[in-house]
């Protein structure tokens, strides 16, 4: 029995500690990526850790109302998080840069142009917070040493997640009118086939971005059974005024609901990992919705790769893509231990209670003051007057007894004299 107990509790220690993927601290032993999701979990990566997370993706888009013309390209996006002040507060920076080919059919049968260029997409700026962590409570989430089973079943404080709200704005830094379905930037053409005739011509799936999003969001995060985790992001982007908008649209027709849902399960090897991914996002001028699905694996503590595929069911664009990513983290988190805690409650206790006394005393000066009735200037002239009394005394002092020294010397010259 020894021995057997010996074994589960050494097999309990394995899973706790290649667990850390799905760890419920902000900052944990293992890397915590967002990949290969799109989604933002609710917890930070911990205070002085940065997080890069990357990937590139071959992507095509194909329209079948304008003759099944295609964009094709790569697409290299890439993720930087960092945690500051405390364990709550995550910073983050995102990005991509699209190499790519348009395909053209739509202007005539007989006619067709391939245009290819690389732009530089949307850069997004933002703030994670995480303001409800129930993970804390230990009644809830506490792990059950002697019951392996017990910690590994539904309870209903598992549907109670962890919420985090998220705050930032998306900064187009090209001019040029984009297609934008939060995962490939379609840069809108300008056939110079067409300017012969005088003709402007554009692809009518492309839709013009504003120059600056801001937008607002919570993410949660659930765990069930120790090897699935839930998460979901609701957003909601602003369209501000732009002079690119078309003359029959307005800036809140741009405003944008996005909304996604991404399902992780820890395989029995714990250094593997599957997820699906549903995202769906509107707004009065374009919607779609995208499945993606991957696997993820742990090469070390601070490095993960992944890869996944996806798309969308649509054929007015319809949108597919296959991705490779990479995760890296750096790590320069400093665990403080539970005497150092301690050390800095109590130091911070009786700086206070000296802050508290510091007032008191003053108070009591004040107090007394008052009672005197006197005022603390007026007792200033009053000691200077008296020192230079003092001193005008001992001067007049002085000078009388020099006189006295004076006469003194005389009267002892006229008598040797």
């Amino acid at each position: 029995m020894n021995y057997q107990y010996s074994m589960n509790s050494k097999l309990l220690s394995y899973l706790l500690i290649f667990s850390g993927v799905f760890s419920f601290s902000q900052y944990t032993e293992i890397i915590n990526s967002n990949r290969p999701g799109s989604s933002h979990g609710a917890f930070s990566v911990g205070v002085n850790v940065l997080q890069f997370e990357s990937a590139v993706s071959r992507q095509t888009l194909k329209h079948s109302n304008l003759n099944n013309s295609e964009i094709q390209g790569l697409n290299f996006n890439y993720l930087f998080r960092y945690g500051f002040l405390n364990e709550k507060l995550e910073v983050f920076l995102e990005g991509n840069l699209i190499t790519r080919n348009i395909l053209d059919k739509n202007y005539r049968n007989d006619y067709s142009t391939d245009i290819s260029e690389t732009i530089i997409g949307k850069q997004t700026l933002g703030f994670k917070y995480l303001f409800f962590d129930p993970f804390k409570n230990k009644k809830w989430h506490g792990e059950n040493v002697y019951s392996w089973n017990a910690g590994r079943k539904i309870k209903l404080t598992d549907f109670i997640p962890a919420i985090s709200a998220i705050l930032g704005s998306g900064f187009n830094f090209d001019k040029r009118i984009q297609y934008d379905d939060l995962f490939f930037k379609v840069k809108q053409p300008l056939h110079p086939d067409l300017l012969n005739d005088g003709l402007t011509r554009r692809m009518n799936f492309y839709q013009p971005e504003q120059t600056i999003s801001p937008f607002v969001g919570l993410a949660t995060q659930h765990h069930f059974k120790g090897r699935w985790v839930v998460v979901n992001n609701f957003f909601y982007e602003l369209a501000l005024k732009n002079p690119t908008f078309p003359n029959n649209t307005k800036p809140n027709d741009y405003n944008k609901i996005n909304y996604l849902f991404t399902i992780t399960y820890n395989l029995p090897n714990p250094k593997w990992s599957i997820f699906g991914e549903f995202q769906t996002f509107k707004n009065k001028i374009y919607s779609d919705d995208l499945f993606k699905f991957g696997v993820a694996n742990l090469i070390s503590k601070n490095s993960q790769i992944d890869l996944n595929i996806g798309g969308s069911f649509k054929t007015t664009p319809s949108y597919t893509y296959i991705n490779v990513g990479f995760s890296q983290r750096f790590d320069w988190h400093r665990d403080i231990s539970e005497e150092e805690k301690q050390a800095k409650k109590e130091f911070n206790n009786q700086l206070k209670q000296r802050r508290k006394q510091e007032k008191g005393e003053k108070k009591s000066n004040k107090k007394s003051l008052k009672k005197s009735k006197i005022n603390p200037k007026k007792l200033a002239k009053k000691e200077n007057r008296q020192s230079k009394k003092s001193v005008n005394r001992s001067l007049k002092q002085n000078k009388k007894q020099l006189k006295k020294d004076q006469k003194a010397l005389k009267k002892m010259n006229r008598k040797n004299g």
